[in-house]
């Protein structure tokens, strides 16, 4: 419950796109080294083969706890015995997770500038942004480069590129979810419109959705649920990123006829209902992918709807700001970042690609898709074996459904996820918190977009400089 609270504040703004007291605290191990050549960009980082025989210890820091992780930590030392994996982690309930976790981050992000962090640490409640910058991570592109024994190709691809940063990668995921649209494929083929999702940018959506709703002989169609236009500004500034913000030089492009028409683009969606504010049931509602299991779900229920709304569903890729450059948003989940000053780093990375082995990630309560790609092939093969999926619902209309699964359904989700490729922090940053705070005021006719603006490339600014 904890963790699914955490999720779902952070999901909110990825679907406009498309957790007894405190415990143990990351204090140092001792396996540290101060700051060498290793922390600069320009120096590669070439990983050793760990130890056979040295007594080892790697500290490994996440905010809450895994059984995940604390299995790994007991197959890992069965195999390597002269190795051993310090899991740390905090106890909270919902009354303390916020001040737990802002203690958290704080004590955290201390530790790592003293020296003094762990070897290893989960990184989603963490500012990943600063740590880069302040170059406290370790480059496990270069690692992934110089060890032999790790396969790319044995791995999502397309999901370590897109989590690339200045060319370099700073964190590997366990999982990850991706984020579409679900289509109303009654209403979609009722209206003649054709469209081709993997090349349309939000004009083409605009256009294409509002002949949907006017051929569709239902009233009350729009072409979205109602999704708060601050959070939808957010996401054309996530999907051109680099147009907006370049953290290595610390600048901001807000102030600019870019940005203002972002906000005049999102206005326009909402005052033509293309969103609409209560819609009976839009063409097209956002939603996020985390498992194949999950992807039949969303597919099926929507025949089971009551009151004369069943229909059948597709997913489609959302529109994106830049229709040059199209794909699939993507957050990572329990993405592990390696401390640059350690001095264990070869275990640790040891330990790291364990983690994402097929021996680890084909087990099946595993949270997202794996990023191993034999996890994944073993996991559909099994969906495919049993032939349906049971609805996870406990009451309603879909309580007791077993929902049929075939070879097409996963041939067109396993297209769907290779075409990933625009990440989003699992944790909303502080950017998107300024550009959501400060972009309200023009929707609400409060504040012009010239205002609003500047008033966002000023925050933003002084932070990026802090």
């Amino acid at each position: 419950m904890k963790k699914a609270i955490l999720m779902m504040m952070s999901a909110l703004l990825a679907m406009s796109v498309t957790a007894c007291g405190a415990g143990t605290s990351n204090s140092s191990s001792g396996n540290r080294a101060p700051a060498g050549p290793d922390s600069t960009p320009e120096h590669k980082e070439v990983i050793e083969p760990p130890s056979t025989t040295e007594e080892k210890t790697v500290v490994f820091s996440t905010f809450f706890p895994s059984d995940y992780f604390k299995e790994a930590k007991k197959k890992y030392e069965a195999k390597h015995p002269n190795i051993t994996i310090e899991l740390k982690s905090l106890s909270t309930d919902d009354a303390h997770l916020e001040d737990n976790l802002e203690k958290f981050v704080k004590t955290t992000g201390t530790e790592m500038l003293s020296g003094k962090g762990p070897d290893l640490l989960e990184m989603d409640q963490l500012p990943s942004g600063d740590y880069v910058k302040k170059k406290m991570l370790a480059n496990l592109g270069d690692m992934m480069d110089s060890d032999p024994s790790f396969k790319q190709e044995e791995y999502f691809t397309n999901i370590l590129n897109g989590m690339k940063t200045n060319g370099g990668l700073y964190g590997l995921p366990i999982g990850f979810f991706v984020y579409g649209l679900i289509g109303n494929e009654d209403v979609i083929k009722k209206s003649g419109v054709t469209f081709d999702d993997t090349k349309w940018g939000w004009e083409e959506f605009v256009n294409a959705a509002k002949e949907m709703a006017k051929n569709s002989g239902k009233d009350q169609l729009s072409a979205l649920g109602q999704i708060p236009p601050e959070y939808m500004v957010n996401q054309f500034v996530n999907q051109r990123y680099s147009t907006f913000i370049n953290e290595e030089k610390g600048t901001a492009n807000f102030d600019s006829s870019e940005f203002k028409g972002v906000l005049q683009q999102v206005k326009t969606l909402f005052d033509q209902k293309v969103v609409g504010e209560n819609p009976r049931m839009p063409i097209f509602y956002t939603a996020q992918i985390n498992s194949p299991s999950d992807y039949i779900r969303e597919l099926r229920q929507s025949e089971f709807i009551s009151g004369g709304d069943a229909h059948t569903s597709k997913l489609y890729l959302s529109p994106n700001a830049d229709a040059q450059h199209p794909g699939v948003s993507f957050r990572t989940y329990q993405t592990i970042g390696l401390n640059a000053r350690s001095t264990v780093k070869p275990e640790a990375w040891d330990f790291l690609k364990f983690l994402l082995s097929d021996e680890m990630q084909v087990k099946p309560d595993g949270a997202g898709f794996p990023l191993n790609k034999a996890s994944y092939a073993k996991k559909v093969k099994e969906l495919l074996e049993i032939g349906s999926v049971k609805s996870d619902q406990p009451v309603g209309p879909m309580k007791g459904k077993s929902f049929p699964i075939t070879q097409k359904d996963i041939d067109d989700l396993s297209n769907f996820l290779s075409r990933a490729s625009y990440p989003l922090q699992f944790k909303t940053s502080k950017v998107d918190e300024m550009i959501t705070e400060e972009s309200k005021a023009y929707f609400t006719g409060q504040k012009s977009a010239d205002d609003v603006a500047k008033l966002i490339q000023n925050r933003v600014t002084t932070y990026l400089n802090e």
